[in-house]
């Protein structure tokens, strides 16, 4: 990207400045001409002594090229101007509306009120639930083993709503039509509240996942008691309508959700969805964690064991979120980090890092005798080590050490580092069935506040390693009056699973204790309460109408992660989730405008995030680039930043203002009432016709419930508040409704609703102001303005429509509102459909930036080329911004705009570049075949040419040497992007056509060895040799239950799953963060990976095209064929002109000369780093801001005694003999 021309070929660029034709007058063309030839001739000898050509057989006519630049600019704003009624609608602005200066501080201040209220309103719920679910199992009388079987005798069951058997009907056969059996019919709604999926807003539903006995005494009875919170999640709800799902996850593996819906996986898709595992749960059970995982690689740590132990260390790794810490050590004779880059530290457990540290763990040799000594040494010196010089997260500590079995408890060694609070915690996972004593591996575990556990099979993997999670909430259940409450980061939530609609979303939760007095000491986790706050519920609180047209907000979190922003982009360009899609850092969203490198952190913008991370108040100003269209456009801006954190949350809002326009508003309303009673006037009136949207995002007055009233369309939702207006006790709701548990909400429709009355007023004020837009009529005549506007004012529109090419003109303003006038449809959407959102779209944005430049212009863009070309049906934009300038003040008011069938705009122009000035003969023009003309934009794509297929193209693809010459003298301005969220894929390796080449024996061996070691893996894992001869099983059940009731007695255990991967059944789901369509995600066998890349893109700079306020042109010439002494010499010349009225530039190249063209395409590319770099990049450690709350220690907590327990269990003869036989088999084969 260097720019530099290739060897052979030396390019070197002239500048002359000729001014226009109207900036010399009394000066004839010929000699305007004459005089240019002999300035080129004069370079043209100093630069290139050997030149052959003449310069007047080579020079352009310059003023001539001025001239259609000139024609062309002004023939286009007449045209979009009479067309789009720009005068008469800037005039209702400018006589009728009011500028206001934005206060930032106090805009921030008032919004970030309004989401403290409406989270603290969140608290207040889970709160309740939690308050009720420790009241109501204190109450619950327990149902016994033998209580549940007496009742089964009398076909007597517990009743509830199960998610996963719901409104299933058989399809065929003769029962057809009837419900499948065990399953309930329950009358549902589609909600949009609810993310448009059925729901029964009268009962919640109950999910258990396919991992847990749903029979079990402890979650049967959990079920049963748990049962009477539906009264907690009606009343909840109905006193805050903005509340989604509320929830119940117990510890014994189920969630009892509000409102009630039917779990959505697939027919064929097995549901591992389980509560303990999400977040919410995870971070609300227990007080952030440094953990260490100790992996045994030892020589005895193979085959079933090894993959039993990756599958322990992966869920382990599951249980983390972005407040832990963590890394992994394997060991056998020395403990070596999984991930080189880790060594002698833990990391912060957020995405990126997890994945490397999954990754680690694919290769696993096993050699060697497991030093437990030397493992458990650096375990602990890490993790003093970070405790010491306060990193890491100064909580919980944790080792984790996985293993076959140890010989014996190193007590000495463990009360060296561990003395006298045995603030690290051990925690041991002993893999296989085989005879070992486990003595020692128990004792490591109960001495050091810890917990044991044993793992046998794939199946049980999940429940064994979530049995930490209750040891570690001890202390906090002990203490009994603390209640942390936990967020989230954002997270995606899957409304639906048929057509995935991927919302992010954020969760509260608080944990519930268990406070029944037992007759031995416990401190039981009864489970976690919680709420979902959809990102746009949040954003309602920060309306856009306030912030104006390229203004924004976001949320950022402790950790300096984005909750929310414009250009968060969490889904990849195939739709699938990114990798590190939630843990997106402020510093690589906010791209500051510098020439540092990648990654160089600008000094503002890091104060500016720790300022945000603490929570405090402020503001700052810098530069940042924009990038827009897909990263093939971008654009400079000052912004003003003010910032706030939110009260009771780890959150911060944060306001981004443009410099200039951003400062300011327009106020413009129109008071209904008053215009009703004063003028007899029908507001309605002014949404005439079906030519109309509103921002279909925003919130104008909606009723507080989906069931008071329906609308087909957001539009007839604002007719029928308008309508409303107008009524004599009509009454402005603009207050988001708060709970009030005093008195029930009513539910009348004449009172429970919310309306936004500036927004709805500006609305109404915009619809009359643009009401003439609507009017097929020619327009009054402009005295000031003779000539061409003159006969265009005379004609009516769609006469002026048809005369020019147009299909559709437009008008958006800044209240969302969009109007449009056409006469036929180019596209297969409507332009109406494709821009709802209007002032989000690019032309809208970028016809506010253009007015800076030059405030009488229009903005033009074409459709992105792909390199096939377009066809006469694509079309041309245009957008102009109308801004209302008082007391030297500017603010926009809206965008008015056209779009021209792109045959009919090239037309145009060839129509004026094919002729000169007064109808002379020209000699040379852009329809001779000597001459190459292109109207390229602002960004250096092509808008005109006369090969249709350039259209939409970079110009560098067409001739990057003219290209990078106007970069080198000002014309074009290079500025280069990055993109911190980017997604590389690398190919996986695979086969070579070579393989084809080995005997039929080779893939007959490869056939037996997959068949057999098939077959005796599932029958070692799923256990089914007590199928064929029960004599085969196991000999004695394994029993590890301290923390189920006391009256448990070995209830059946977790049924097997098939598969580890994530798949989400649940209509709000938290999608694992590699495991959103796994087929999809490693299509085409490539693996997605985290990475930077950059691109260079291209800015206009108009001031060189301007000498003073008058156009001034830049020509230049390359020289051809320099290295080839015997060709003939020559030059080939181009000339550039600034086309007024518009962002376009017109380029004219003389062909005469053939030159070798070098191209160059705008595509991402990876940024290159060396190895530390790319080893630094996932561990690189910002600042970040510990939880408030941590509970890690309670004195009392060594009173209870449960820490896990195993027993000796006798292996079969039958099947060991089996398997050392199949081993042999497949050795020697």
């Amino acid at each position: 990207m260097s720019g530099t021309p290739c060897s052979g070929l030396r390019c070197t660029a002239l500048f002359t400045r000729a001014q226009s034709s109207e900036a010399r007058p009394g000066k004839s063309a010929s000699t305007t001409m004459t005089s240019s030839a002999l300035i080129c001739l004069f370079f043209s000898v100093a630069v290139i002594m050997s030149s052959s050509v003449e310069a007047a057989e080579t020079d352009l006519p310059h003023v001539e090229i001025s001239n259609w630049a000139i024609r062309f600019g002004a023939q286009m704003w007449e045209i979009g101007k009479q067309v789009t009624r720009i005068r008469e609608i800037r005039e209702r602005y400018q006589s009728e509306a009011k500028i206001e200066q934005v206060d930032g501080f106090a805009m921030v201040k008032e919004m970030a009120e309004e989401m403290e209220n409406m989270m603290g309103d969140k608290i207040e719920a889970i709160k309740r639930i939690m308050d009720a679910a420790e009241h109501l199992s204190v109450s619950h009388s327990r149902l016994t083993r033998q209580d549940l079987y007496e009742m089964k005798q009398r076909n007597e069951n517990i009743d509830y709503y199960n998610a996963k058997r719901l409104n299933q009907y058989h399809k065929a056969g003769p029962l057809a039509g009837e419900l499948l059996e065990n399953h309930k019919a329950l009358i549902m709604s589609n909600s949009l509240h609810f993310g448009n999926v059925g729901i029964n807003t009268s009962v919640s539903a109950v999910h258990v996942p396919t991992n847990v006995y749903d029979g079990a005494p402890d979650v049967l009875n959990g079920i049963q008691w748990s049962e009477q919170l539906d009264r907690i999640f009606m009343t909840n709800y109905e006193s805050d309508p903005s509340l989604t799902w509320q929830y119940f996850g117990s510890s014994t593996g189920f969630m009892r959700q509000y409102p009630a819906t039917k779990w959505g996986q697939g027919e064929w898709e097995p549901d591992l969805f389980d509560c303990r595992l999400r977040p919410w749960y995870l971070q609300a059970a227990a007080s952030p964690k440094d953990m260490i995982i100790l992996v045994d690689t030892s020589g005895s740590m193979t085959g079933v064991r090894k993959e039993i132990a990756k599958h322990v260390v992966l869920t382990l790794l599951d249980t983390l979120s972005e407040n832990d810490f963590i890394n992994i050590y394997k060991f056998s004779e020395v403990p070596v980090p999984v991930v080189p880059c880790f060594k002698d530290k833990v990391v912060q457990a957020n995405l990126e890092n997890l994945r490397e540290l999954r990754n680690g763990m694919i290769e696993t040799e096993t050699s060697d005798i497991a030093n437990f000594t030397s493992a458990f040494t650096t375990a602990f010196e890490i993790l003093q080590k970070f405790n010491r010089t306060m990193q890491g997260c100064q909580c919980n500590q944790a080792i984790m050490l996985v293993t076959d079995g140890a010989p014996e408890n190193y007590k000495e060694h463990l009360e060296k580092y561990n003395l006298p609070h045995r603030p690290v915690r051990i925690f041991s996972y002993v893999i296989g069935r085989e005879i070992i004593d486990t003595s020692a591996t128990i004792n490591m575990a109960c001495e050091n506040k810890g917990y044991f556990a044993r793992v046998t099979s794939l199946a049980e993997v999940r429940e064994q390693v979530l049995k930490y999670i209750p040891v570690l909430s001890r202390p906090m259940v002990m203490y009994q009056k603390d209640h942390p409450v936990i967020w989230t980061s954002a997270y995606i939530d899957i409304a639906t699973r048929t057509k995935p609609k991927f919302l992010m979303a954020v969760s509260v939760a608080t944990p519930v204790y268990d406070r029944k007095n037992e007759s031995v000491r416990t401190a039981n986790l009864l489970g976690v309460a919680g709420t979902d706050i959809p990102v746009t519920e949040l954003k309602k609180r920060t309306p856009a109408y306030k912030l104006g047209v390229n203004g924004y907000s976001f949320i950022v979190n402790n950790n300096g992660y984005v909750l929310y922003h414009p250009d968060h982009r969490p889904l990849d360009a195939d739709g699938l989730l990114k990798p590190n899609y939630n843990t997106v850092d402020l510093s690589e969203i906010e791209l500051v405008d510098s020439d540092g490198g990648p990654r160089e952190n600008d000094t503002n913008l890091m104060t500016m995030r720790r300022d945000m991370i603490e929570r405090r108040e402020g503001e700052m100003t810098f530069k940042v680039r924009i990038h827009h269209d897909g990263m093939k456009r971008v654009s400079v801006r000052r912004q003003r930043y003010y910032y706030r954190g939110l009260k009771g949350t780890p959150y911060s809002l944060g306001l981004a203002l443009p410099d200039g326009y951003g400062d300011f508003r327009i106020a413009a309303e129109t008071e209904v009432k008053r215009l009703s009673a004063d003028h007899n006037i029908n507001v309605s009136s002014f949404f005439s016709g079906k030519n109309w949207k509103i921002h279909p995002d925003w919130i104008y007055c909606r009723y507080n419930y989906d069931h008071l009233k329906s609308f087909d369309t957001p539009e007839a939702q604002v007719l029928h508040f308008v309508g409303r207006t107008q009524r004599e006790r009509w009454r402005w709701n603009s207050k988001h409704p708060r709970p009030s548990h005093d008195t029930v909400r009513s539910h009348k429709q004449e009172d429970n609703y919310y309306c936004d009355k500036h927004l709805m007023q500006s609305l109404i004020f915009d619809a009359q102001a643009t009401e003439v837009f609507d009017k097929n009529i020619s327009l009054s005549i402009d005295r000031q303005d003779p000539g061409l506007g003159m006969l265009m004012a005379l004609l009516a529109r769609h006469a002026m429509f048809k005369l020019f090419g147009i299909s559709v003109a437009f008008v958006a303003t800044r209240s969302g509102l969009l109007r449009w006038q056409d006469i036929s449809t180019i596209d297969d959407k409507h332009f109406s459909e494709a821009n709802l959102n209007a002032i989000d779209q690019t032309w809208y944005k970028r016809a506010v930036d253009q007015y800076s430049v030059e405030p009488d212009s229009f903005v033009y863009s074409v459709p992105f080329s792909t390199g096939t070309g377009v066809t006469n049906e694509s079309v041309v934009t245009a957008s102009h911004a109308i801004f209302v300038e008082k007391g030297g003040y500017k603010a926009p008011a809206a965008v008015v705009g056209l779009q021209y069938k792109n045959s009919a705009f090239r037309e145009t122009f060839f129509n004026i570049t094919s002729g000169c000035t007064g109808g002379v003969q020209c000699r040379r023009t852009c329809s001779s075949g000597d001459l190459s003309c292109y109207v390229v934009d602002n960004h250096g794509y092509i808008v005109i040419s006369k090969e249709e297929r350039d259209t939409g193209r970079f110009f560098g693809e067409i001739d990057w040497l003219v290209m990078d010459s106007l970069i080198h003298y000002g014309v074009f301005k290079r500025v280069r992007i990055y993109d911190y969220q980017a997604v590389c894929k690398d190919m996986q390796g695979h086969r070579s056509a070579a393989n084809f080449l080995l005997t039929p024996l080779r893939y007959m061996k490869w056939f037996v060895q997959w068949m057999v070691g098939r077959a005796s893996w599932i029958m070692l894992q799923t256990q089914i040799a007590h199928l064929i001869n029960p004599d085969w099983a196991w000999g004695m059940e394994q029993e590890q239950s301290d923390y189920h009731y006391e009256d448990n007695d070995g209830s059946p255990g977790p049924v097997p799953t098939g598969g580890e991967f994530m798949a989400d059944g649940d209509i709000s789901i938290i999608v694992h963060d590699e495991a959103v369509s796994m087929e999809n995600a490693y299509a085409n066998k490539s693996r997605p990976r985290p990475c930077d890349q950059q691109a260079d893109l291209y800015v206009l700079q108009p001031e060189k095209l301007f000498k003073g306020d008058k156009p001034d042109s830049v020509k230049g010439k390359q020289n051809c064929n320099s290295n080839n002494l015997g060709a003939r010499q020559c030059e080939r010349h181009y000339s550039t002109h600034k086309i007024p009225h518009s962002n376009l530039l017109l380029l004219v190249i003389d062909t005469t000369c053939r030159c070798e063209i070098q191209k160059q395409k705008i595509e991402m590319e990876e940024v290159k780093m060396n190895e530390s770099l790319r080893c630094e990049r996932p561990q690189e450690s910002l600042y970040r801001q510990r939880p408030s709350v941590c509970l890690s220690y309670h004195p009392e907590e060594e009173e209870i005694k449960q820490c896990g327990k195993g027993n000796n269990l006798l292996p079969s003869p039958i099947l060991l003999t089996a398997a050392t036989l199949i081993y042999s088999v497949l050795k020697w084969i």
